[in-house]
């Protein structure tokens, strides 16, 4: 009984699983081979390279000389190693590149600069940068401004905690918007077209400048679209390049424009200036463009520029006929030397009038031939009074305690006339420029006004005041005079 139980317990086991094998039996399978790619032959697509030219290397690059500062105050999002073909292109040029890492020295150096260069910033610039910026460009300097899309910023929402992006487009555009150019905030891209990302797009359309010159594709890894109406846009996409934005192609901008002055140049992107991208397309031809450009400038001296108003090596000091070299004068004079040498600058003293070079003459307001030449240019009148003198824009000024600068450039060297009315207020005059600043004076064009004393006729009021009674005279009874108080106490 138990050896049957045994066998029916065992066949109710075995015989489902054969019926179930039995009907979902399909036969013996047969796999197919899988296909795998062909590893020896896959080649892996270039972009297209700039062939070297060994003739074009071995030829001298025209030496244009001046000074580029670049711009790292403003936490920036690159590396100074990143931009190393471009400042070698700038050095290859006679150039010399300067980092700004203080940006409270921004405007003592734009003026001796050839240019400023600003890479992608996450810092803002104050009013008194843009301010400073706008005066460098006014008087001819270039600003070059490069963004990228792939640089940025994450902050995160203090109450939140959600990830807010900041792109450097934010930085820049209050420093471009006085010049007419915006760089959005976006990113372009080509599906059709592209170096082996949607993103790396290649440009063949330019705006005709010498920026342009010789170029006939560029490739940019990553690049904001930038517009300016009323300038040049310089790299222009094909109509399959869009916007993040919208998703659509507006040929009214690219990723790079120039103001309309031609003082002012902006780039979406700056990864095509980076190792190994420089040698990408033409790009290194427009690196190079770029590089001439930046030390381009023809910067207008003018009195803004002090104390970098001198070009020759040697400064030339001629103390005019009314002017004796005593020995506070002599003491001032050595002071402008210390001065002067540590911007290179060495000076001489002369005993006749300058004919070619650069020269500081110093005079007083006392009329006598040898300043005519330096005074007739800027019109100015000395009064038969002695009270005032007349100058071109200023209109009439008192003599006492008033300086007078006189700034006057041409091919043969800079000229900066000195006058006083007493040679203590001359002497005074010279420490103001001694110090490198002329934060006391005020400037229009190569005319400035400095106070360097006290007015006459606030001296002859303090003199009458206190004067003591001629004898016979009454003492007058003192007056009571009502003080009122300032809102301090």
């Amino acid at each position: 009984m138990k050896k049957n139980m045994f066998w029916i317990a065992l066949a109710a086991l075995i015989i489902p699983v054969l019926a179930r094998g039995f009907l979902y039996y399909r036969g013996v399978p047969n796999q197919p081979e899988i296909a795998t790619p062909d590893y020896q032959a896959l080649t892996v697509s270039q972009p297209p390279l700039e062939t070297p030219n060994p003739a074009a290397d071995k030829e001298e690059v025209k030496q244009i000389n001046g000074i580029v500062l670049l711009d790292y105050a403003h936490t920036n999002q690159y590396q100074p190693a990143e931009v190393q073909s471009f400042s070698e292109a700038i050095e290859k040029r006679g150039g010399k590149v300067e980092t700004i890492t203080d940006a409270t020295s921004l405007e003592n150096k734009l003026k001796y600069a050839s240019a400023y260069i600003v890479i992608s910033p996450s810092g803002a610039f104050t009013a008194d940068e843009i301010r400073f910026v706008q005066a460098f460009v006014e008087r001819g300097g270039r600003l070059i401004v490069f963004a990228d899309a792939t640089r940025g910023v994450i902050f995160y929402d203090f109450s939140s905690g959600a990830p807010i992006n900041y792109s450097d487009a934010n930085a820049v555009n209050p420093l471009l918007s006085p010049f007419g150019i915006t760089v959005n905030n976006d990113y372009l891209y080509n599906e059709e077209e592209h170096e082996g990302n949607f993103r790396n797009i290649f440009f063949d359309e330019f705006g005709k400048n010498e920026l342009t010159f010789g170029l006939k594709r560029v490739a940019l890894y990553g690049t904001h679209s930038v517009k300016s109406p009323s300038g040049l846009t310089l790299l222009r996409g094909a109509e399959s390049t869009y916007s993040s934005i919208d998703d659509a192609h507006d040929p009214a901008q690219g990723a790079a424009a120039l103001s309309e002055d031609e003082n002012v140049l902006a780039f979406g992107d700056f990864t095509f200036l980076t190792s190994p991208y420089q040698n990408v397309a033409d790009n290194a031809t427009l690196i190079s463009n770029i590089a001439d450009f930046a030390l381009g400038s023809k910067q207008t001296i003018s009195l803004a520029n002090f104390p970098y108003i001198f070009t020759q090596p040697t400064l030339q000091v001629y103390p005019s006929s009314e002017v004796q070299l005593t020995a506070e004068t002599i003491g001032a004079i050595s002071g402008l030397q210390t001065a002067l040498s540590n911007l290179n600058t060495s000076i001489e003293v002369v005993d006749e009038t300058p004919r070619e070079g650069d020269a500081l003459i110093l005079g007083t307001f006392a009329p006598s031939d040898d300043l005519s030449n330096f005074t007739d240019p800027f019109n100015v009148e000395f009064d038969e009074s002695g009270e005032t003198i007349t100058v071109k824009n200023f209109g009439d000024i008192g003599r006492a305690g008033n300086g007078l600068l006189l700034f006057d450039k041409n091919n043969k060297g800079n000229t900066l006339t000195l006058l006083a009315d007493t040679t203590d207020d001359l002497i005074s005059l010279l420490t103001t420029v001694t110090s490198n600043s002329l934060s006391g004076c005020v400037l229009q064009g190569d005319i400035g006004v400095c106070s360097v004393g006290y007015g006459g006729s606030f001296s002859t009021d303090i003199g009458e005041a206190t004067a003591e009674p001629t004898s016979g005279e009454a003492t007058p009874e003192p007056i009571n005079i009502e003080t009122t108080p300032t809102p301090t106490g």
